[in-house]
């Protein structure tokens, strides 16, 4: 049985450690309130646009020349993967890199050519792992993420297509659901698609609809901006899911360390009462031998 003072110092690491898990949730649970809101905010925001740029295109008709539409023979694709830079968020990144690694398998089975984009601390260190071919590796992407850092990565993104690097370019994210709940998925990023909004109206053109100077004179802009705008939106996603992630997860964690300093407490009690009882039955055996 461990002695008293080994138990005193086991039940006061356990203590240290639920304060730093206990300050990691309430952090967390700040972060979230902003993320969750942020999220929440964008959505609409990015289904209203998609389904105008959907429009757009309709009206625009088959003729619309942009190499960001552009449909290539798929031979070598680059896959973006969105991690955190901090651990302590539960199985979040370890269910990222799992679906990451199945579609990448699934391309290669293909013969398609593929490289990686690693956009987190942990993507990079999960790139090196796997031996893949990662470029332009980046770290901090989640920690506040911003519009205008997503149209920076965008305009690296584009040059790349346009310079017909890759024909197919894919960002693997982590989908907020709730504070509870993530969902690994993969989003097409390059070339735009026609059908971007899942959740948006069917797009159709519509002759009562006038824009100015032009559908084809507007299209290249806004599709740059649906690129840019897909890329903040996996942004807002990833950093809600990380900081719901942590705080579930830092919750748990110190429930779990409430429950061994019960059990340890209840230790240190039993060989508390042993020692005291032995000391006792020394001195009552010492008094009979007097």
């Amino acid at each position: 049985m461990p002695s008293l003072k080994d138990i005193r110092r086991r039940i006061g690491s356990v203590k240290n450690t639920q304060k730093i898990t206990r300050a990691m949730k309430l952090v967390s649970a700040a972060k979230f309130a902003r993320a969750n809101s942020a999220v929440t905010n964008a959505r609409p925001y990015g289904v209203a646009f998609d389904a105008m740029v959907e429009r757009i295109v309709a009206m625009a008709g088959d003729d619309v020349e942009s190499p960001l539409l552009e449909q290539r023979p798929e031979r070598k694709s680059l896959f973006i993967v969105l991690s955190t830079d901090r651990g302590f968020c539960g199985g979040l990144n370890s269910n990222l890199f799992k679906f990451s690694v199945l579609r990448i398998a699934e391309k290669r089975k293909e013969n398609i050519e593929i490289e990686m984009v690693p956009w987190g601390k942990r993507a990079k260190l999960f790139s090196t792992k796997m031996k893949y071919k990662a470029v332009n590796a980046r770290e901090k992407v989640l920690e506040k993420p911003s519009y205008q850092t997503a149209k920076d990565l965008a305009d690296e993104l584009i040059k790349k297509f346009a310079d017909k690097e890759y024909d197919r370019i894919y960002i693997c994210y982590v989908e907020f659901l709730s504070a509870m709940a993530q969902r690994a998925t993969i989003k097409q990023v390059l070339p735009v698609g026609k059908s971007r909004a899942v959740d948006a109206p069917v797009a159709v053109a519509d002759a009562t609809l006038l824009v100015e100077p032009g559908p084809k004179e507007l299209l290249e802009g806004l599709l740059k901006r649906v690129v840019a705008s897909t890329i903040f939106k996996c942004m807002l996603e990833g950093a809600a899911s990380e900081h719901g992630a942590r705080m579930t997860a830092m919750d748990s964690a110190t429930n779990n360390a409430q429950e061994v300093l019960r059990g340890m407490k209840i230790e240190y009690n039993r060989a508390r009462q042993a020692a005291i009882t032995k000391e006792l039955i020394e001195i009552t055996s010492g008094a009979q031998a007097l």
